[in-house]
């Protein structure tokens, strides 16, 4: 995994460019893991965008994964959905687009994803919440090979949910 505070960042690519502001953004996350209330503001904002813009993955974006996971496992309940939300998010991206990992980075992202489903799983036992409940499932999807259902699950926020069920009915 690469350090925070290794030089290679800023060799990484985000969205916007050098990935150097990515380490910055980990560290601000793993001093809080806990749920945000932040909406379009804030340090997950900026990962989101900078990793996951518009469903196109970077080079940061392989090298932020392993932290991503390694900061969720740390981190007490309850912890910000988009730890694994994001991580989702992002392979999800690279398969639709069908990006290689570098070839540097590939074995430890690989093996923090690995890790998803039993991230989720230790917290079977707690108060799940909405968004908690919509990416623990989508990560489970994803790690047993079910892509369109972990991406389906991804868009299925409470109002889209409810428009089906009416439809339903």
């Amino acid at each position: 995994m690469i350090s925070l505070d290794d030089k290679e960042w800023l060799e990484l690519q985000d969205a916007y460019g050098c990935a150097e502001k990515i380490p910055s953004l980990l560290s601000t996350v793993e001093a809080d893991p806990s749920p945000r209330h932040d909406g379009e503001e804030g340090p997950w904002f900026s990962l989101w965008s900078a990793l996951c813009h518009q469903d196109t993955v970077y080079s940061a974006s392989f090298a932020a994964v392993p932290h991503l996971i390694r900061i969720a496992s740390a981190a007490p309940w309850p912890f910000a959905w988009d730890f694994i939300g994001l991580s989702v998010g992002i392979e999800i991206a690279r398969v639709r687009a069908r990006v290689e990992i570098p070839s540097n980075l590939e074995r430890e992202y690989s093996a923090a994803l690995q890790q998803l489903p039993n991230l989720v799983c230790q917290r079977v036992h707690c108060a799940w919440d909405y968004a908690f409940t919509q990416v623990g499932t989508a990560a489970l999807a994803l790690c047993n090979g079910h892509i369109d259902l972990a991406e389906a699950l991804l868009q299925l926020g409470p109002t889209t949910v409810k428009e089906f069920l009416e439809e339903d009915r």
